[in-house]
């Protein structure tokens, strides 16, 4: 059911990233759980009781532990399935995206093709949050954000859901809205960091079978089971070294490499739904 669940959820992302973005971002919005805090610290942001860990546990353990249980109070049964599998495509809709990098960067691609520095770097600085010396740290900049919005943003989403079925990727989704929003404490953060250091590096996996592995495995020597190495660093080193050989077939021009790390993360992509699917096939899936 997880498998299915995810071919019916990809095939909602292709329908409304192709036609209509806005009602796509509706879908992903975080105002329900922003909501939800403000409702936790009108309630119970004077008590004595509600403060450091345990705060962090209401914030974004108990909403997954929620569904967790919702899922658990339906028998087996056709109803009862058609009911999970179409709850379990809402979870994933919800988490997934809003958007991919292809057309979050549709401006700065243009921007570039027409040689409007300015406009790029404007572009740019609003997809990745920094601020670009030059256009070579620009273009290396996005290259990264690129690697980390994919991961984040569907990767880790679909990791999760199939170990820890839907709570999982509601969990990994309010985790990552919290840290987004510069909001998540020292548990939280600590649960955050874990989640990505797992799913990162098995993401890290696929993008060494889809690049140039002898050059990623080179560059990432000693890395892969260092626990003081983020998920985050790791998948960057990995991806970045995958693209290799690879780069020089991609358009020419200065955002040559922000091609190719959308090209090869769509190759991953497909590695690992592939995984996923012969894991779903052995029974190892949660769901």
């Amino acid at each position: 059911m997880a498998l299915l669940a995810l071919v019916i959820a990809i095939l909602i992302e292709r329908y409304y990233h192709g036609n209509q973005s806005v009602a796509r971002d509706k879908l992903s919005s975080d105002n329900w759980y922003f909501g939800y805090l403000r409702f936790l610290d009108k309630t119970f942001g004077d008590k004595s009781w509600y403060k450091s860990w345990l705060k962090e546990v209401f914030e974004v353990l108990l909403p997954a532990v929620l569904v967790f249980v919702l899922f658990k109070l339906f028998d087996d049964g056709f109803i009862a399935s058609v009911i999970v599998l179409a709850l379990m495509v809402l979870v994933l809709v919800h988490a997934f995206g809003p958007q991919l990098p292809s057309k979050q960067l549709q401006g700065y691609f243009n921007a570039m093709e027409n040689d409007d520095q300015q406009a790029a770097y404007e572009y740019a600085k609003t997809y990745t949050g920094k601020e670009s010396d030059d256009q070579e740290q620009m273009v290396k900049d996005v290259t990264n954000s690129i690697f980390y919005n994919i991961e984040s943003q569907y990767f880790s989403v679909a990791i999760w859901f199939v170990i820890l079925g839907p709570a999982g990727a509601l969990l990994y989704r309010m985790l990552l809205w919290q840290q987004q929003d510069g909001k998540l404490g020292t548990f939280g953060s600590k649960v955050h960091y874990a989640m990505e250091w797992f799913a990162f590096r098995l993401s890290a996996l696929t993008y060494l079978l889809a690049g140039d592995m002898a050059n990623g495995i080179e560059n990432s020597k000693g890395q892969f089971f260092d626990l003081e190495i983020s998920g985050r660093d790791l998948l960057n080193t990995v991806a970045t070294a995958s693209m290799g050989a690879y780069i020089d077939d991609e358009d020419a021009g200065a955002c040559a490499s922000n091609h190719c790390a959308i090209s090869l993360s769509q190759r991953a992509g497909v590695i690992l739904f592939a995984v996923i699917a012969v894991a779903t096939f052995l029974g190892w899936t949660f769901v």
